[in-house]
């Protein structure tokens, strides 16, 4: 700054020589119009004008997958863990085997469906019987019968005729539903396909997904249905979540994104779709939630997330370079240049981020200013 400290000490330095050359009882001036000007010094100069002005702020994200589940056995029978079939960050599609168990049945509950099924059994039998002998009894009255007795006849034979298919049908109904059961308790499973006995002792995963986590259990443990196996999440839908402790993102503001790799960084554009004051009270917490208006990739996804939002943006206002402007025990000035000749002037300032600052009062929008 000695170039501007020159120029403007020339002037002072000659007014003080006038003053001492001046005549006695005329009033003395301390400067001339007439003085001539220093040197043109080389200043980088800007000009004050109007424009925007803009701050920014943001932080950092993580991914946030709205679907998520815990998967457990929740099936009535007694099961006993055989195996996990999956690790934590599979990916797994809808229906497939993610843990296997051992089912676990009482003597009691077999020996009460092996009973109900042979007493259905003997009944069917005798049922059959039963009905079949009084079927031929009246056919053979039948034949002694002629005319209107015989159509009656004939009407009450096709009657028990069809009561015969009715017990028989419901008999044999009943049976192969207790031959069902017996069969999904593990008793007489030779004779059933291999995807049916799997369905019986093994957990699917609900949706496509990636595992989040595997719980530890040694094979043998007990099951409950609250015993926790896997956590997974569905991977067709995402946002990124910001922290929004002090509510500074607001709904639907437009926010730039950061991704990618440390020399292919990315960026992308999205808007904030939920935050606490609009989220239910179960999962409001202090996150903020944003979506993105494009695809990223999912490679992108596990590289350091960024994001960036306007916090304060003002049009049509007196801006300047912050190197224009220097302080000055609270104060600020700045050194505009008039023609060839330098000024200090006191500013009052607003707003300021990293390059600019908002002149609120002490320069004009055209004056020229110097930067150096």
């Amino acid at each position: 700054m000695s170039k501007i400290k020159i120029a403007a000490a020339v002037p002072l330095f000659m007014a003080l020589i006038l003053v001492g050359c001046g005549d006695d009882g005329q009033e003395q001036m301390w400067y001339s119009e007439t003085l001539s000007a220093p040197e043109q010094a080389n200043y980088e100069t800007i000009e004050a004008q109007e424009g925007e002005y803009i701050r920014t702020t943001g932080g950092s994200l993580h991914v946030y997958y709205p679907i998520s589940e815990e998967l457990c056995w929740e099936e009535d029978s007694i099961a006993r863990f055989r195996e996990i079939l999956v690790r934590k960050g599979d990916e797994v599609r809808e229906g497939d085997a993610i843990a296997t168990f051992d089912i676990e049945v009482s003597r009691a509950d077999r020996e009460e469906i092996t009973l109900s099924l042979e007493r259905k059994a003997e009944n069917l039998r005798l049922g059959k019987e039963e009905r079949l002998s009084a079927i031929e009894k009246a056919r053979e009255a039948a034949e002694e019968l002629s005319n209107h007795e015989l159509r009656i006849a004939q009407l009450k034979i096709a009657k028990l005729e069809t009561e015969y298919e009715q017990f028989v049908y419901q008999s044999e109904k009943e049976i192969a539903r207790l031959k069902k059961s017996l069969e999904d308790l593990g008793i007489g499973t030779e004779n059933l396909m291999l995807e049916e006995k799997a369905a019986n002792d093994t957990l699917f995963a609900p949706f496509d997904g990636v595992i989040d986590s595997v719980m530890f259990y040694n094979p043998g443990d007990l099951m409950t249905k609250d015993s926790v196996l896997v956590t997974m999440h569905a991977t067709d839908r995402f946002y990124l979540a910001a922290d929004n402790g002090f509510d500074a993102l607001r709904y639907n503001m437009d926010v730039t994104v950061e991704a990618g790799k440390k020399n292919e960084r990315k960026t992308y554009v999205g808007k904030v779709v939920a935050v606490p004051s609009v989220l239910p009270d179960a999962i409001s917490g202090t996150r903020a939630l944003i979506e993105l208006y494009e695809e990223i990739p999912t490679e992108d996804l596990g590289t350091s997330l960024q994001y960036q939002y306007n916090t304060e943006e003002l049009q049509g206002i007196l801006v300047l370079e912050r190197s224009a402007v220097y302080p000055d025990n609270g104060k600020n000035y700045v050194y505009v240049l008039e023609g060839d000749m330098v000024q200090k002037r006191y500013i009052v300032p607003g707003l300021n981020n990293m390059n600019e600052i908002w002149i609120l009062d002490g320069v004009s929008a055209g004056q020229t200013v110097i930067a150096d």
